[in-house]
């Protein structure tokens, strides 16, 4: 007997699937199974125990034929459907299995697949338990990317997330097991680099997978860490991968670490400008004054600061030029002061508390000057000086890393004390006293002042999510012609002693790598069936490009020869060579 027609309807191939690691045990006479990957327990029927042991070999209708003798229809269908319930809920099951034929979307448009462990799908659909910069800029170029693909995130369960964007049941994990399927589903994989994703390497090694676009916020500090783990996934990439950053700062710096800096592209956050704009600054500043009870607010001349008060955020600079400057208010808007909180701070300084981000705009207008003194390495963009400059508050920013770019000539630069190498987290001590300068100069030249809020609202609105989200269609798209011209290694080649020709050096032996007419296949692949002799160092580079990456060969060469245009010289002649015989 076939299955039941509801249950033929209802799901369509169900089974096979590929368990999670399972421990089955019975309690009080019950059975359950313990899902170890999940830290669950679901309880079990005696059917779907039975079952369990054919899951993974055998399809629906198969396993309907096992069981038909020993139980009753209807019991094998009811744990059919409470299979198909709990695999729905991302338990017993591995996922992504109905990749193709989970959703029908309402656009025929590309899918990306969103991986990012770690961070709660949910949380980017609410921006207001978003925290960090990073989280903000994601956010808001997922909600724009969808103008140009359906995005799919990978998640615990299948569900419709919003307009063009979804969660698929489906674990990082996975992404091996599913490479080729993936590969005929997706056109890209968008992730984010963190330290500890060492998760992303094994990707690497799978040919069969979309390109993988790596968004990174923070190339250095964390005593070096940030650049080691860049340069580590620099090395594993496939020459279709490749990382975004949100200033041309990360490429330059970058440039000298590697010999190709274009794995690192650029990928400008951008500002809700209609949210954030210029409003009149009396009533901006009088609606904060009355909020915390200063009425100082609406009489001086304001400095504002808005970010964690932490010290990699200049927290113990800005107090200090609120030292320095006792005829101007400083206000503070953050989550909190915390360590600063005991402390005796200066008269002038305000803190105006934690605000919704649609209040944003009030807090930014009520600022004469906004002063950006973050120092740490993860500073590539800046995107609070963005939102002020939108508000049409001039900046004044340290010159270290990817800010300056950012304010261009619609703001003053101050000078910073920059380090060669990070110390505990920090890159960089921007100077109090030119900052100090460059404050009191914006104050007490108001045609200057009005002239720079004036560019920096212009120069703000240039800045947009929605060419975000075309630029990174635009790095899949070139992605994927190097995916097209990546070739595979399959020439042959030994190393040898030859003994010198010259009579004079009869006794002495010489070392070559000697190539063959033959590729791994058998075929003639050069003009003549002959042997070619080449330099030691050009076959080591061409035996490492069977089974590493160029950017490994990259490494090895480099430390093996010590003049580096001739290192370079080698690996681009035989990645010529490969190519060419391909």
């Amino acid at each position: 007997m076939a299955l039941t027609k509801a249950w033929r309807i209802t799901v369509k191939d169900f089974f096979p699937k590929t368990l999670h690691p399972l421990h089955i045990f019975e309690e009080d006479e019950v059975l359950y199974a313990a899902d170890l990957e999940k830290a669950r327990i679901v309880e079990l029927s005696v059917v779907m125990a039975e079952m369990l042991k054919f899951v993974e070999t055998q399809n629906d209708q198969e396993i309907q034929q096992t069981l038909k003798n020993s139980y009753p229809d209807d019991d094998i269908f009811e744990a059919f459907e409470r299979f198909a319930a709990l695999d729905g809920q991302g338990l017993l099951f591995n996922r992504g299995e109905g990749l193709r034929t989970t959703f029908v979307t309402e656009h025929q448009q590309r899918k990306l697949l969103v991986a990012i462990p770690g961070i709660a799908v949910d949380s980017f659909f609410d921006i207001e338990t978003l925290s960090a910069g990073t989280n903000m800029a994601l956010s808001y170029m997922f909600h724009h990317l969808i103008n140009y693909v359906d995005l799919y995130f990978a998640g615990k369960q299948n569900r419709k997330l919003a307009e063009c964007m979804y969660e698929v049941n489906m674990n990082v994990r996975d992404f091996n097991r599913l490479s080729r399927r993936i590969g005929e589903t997706y056109f890209g994989i968008l992730t984010l680099h963190q330290e500890h994703e060492r998760w992303l390497f094994p990707l690497y090694q799978e040919s069969e997978l979309p390109p993988i676009l790596v968004q990174c916020h923070a190339p250095r500090g964390h005593g070096g860490g940030a650049i080691n783990s860049l340069l580590r996934h620099y090395a594993a990439m496939r020459d279709c991968d490749g990382f975004t950053a949100p200033s041309d700062y990360v490429r330059d710096f970058y440039s000298d670490y590697v010999w190709d800096p274009s794995f690192f592209n650029t990928l400008t956050n951008g500002v809700d400008s209609e949210l954030f704009q210029p409003m009149d600054k009396t009533a901006a500043k009088r609606e904060i004054a009355e909020a915390v009870g200063d009425a100082r607010i609406e009489t001086m001349p304001t400095v504002g600061y808005l970010s964690r008060v932490q010290s990699e955020k200049g927290a113990s600079v800005y107090l200090k030029l609120a030292e320095l400057n006792p005829h101007l208010l400083f206000l503070i808007a953050g989550p909190g002061l915390g360590r600063y909180a005991s402390r005796q701070l200066p008269e002038n300084l305000v803190y105006v508390g934690f605000h919704p981000r649609e209040k944003l705009p009030v807090i930014y207008n009520a600022f004469d000057v906004y002063c950006f003194l973050s120092m740490s390495g993860e500073e590539t963009f800046g995107l609070t000086v963005l939102e002020a400059m939108a508000c049409g508050v001039p900046p004044v920013v340290p010159n270290f890393d990817g800010v300056p770019s950012v304010v261009a000539d619609a703001g003053l630069i101050a000078d910073a004390e920059n380090f060669d190498q990070d110390i505990a987290t920090l890159v960089s001590y921007p100077c109090p006293i030119n900052f100090s300068e460059k404050i009191n100069a914006l104050i007490s030249d108001t045609e200057m002042r009005e002239t720079l809020a004036r560019k920096a609202r212009e120069r703000a609105v240039s800045f947009t999510w929605d060419k975000t989200a075309r630029r990174i269609m635009e790095l899949f798209e070139e992605l994927h012609r190097k995916k097209r011209l990546m070739n595979p290694n399959r020439l042959l080649n030994v190393f040898t002693p030859t003994q010198a020709l010259a009579s004079e050096e009869a006794e002495i032996l010489k070392y070559k790598s000697v190539l063959l007419s033959m590729n791994t296949r058998y075929e003639r692949c050069l003009i003549r069936n002959a042997l070619y002799p080449m330099r030691v160092e050009d076959g080591l580079a061409l035996s490492i490009l069977k089974d590493h990456t160029v950017r490994e060969a990259e490494a090895l060469l480099t430390a093996l020869v010590s003049d580096e245009v001739d290192a370079k010289a080698i690996l681009k002649r035989v990645r010529g060579l490969i190519n060419a015989t391909a």
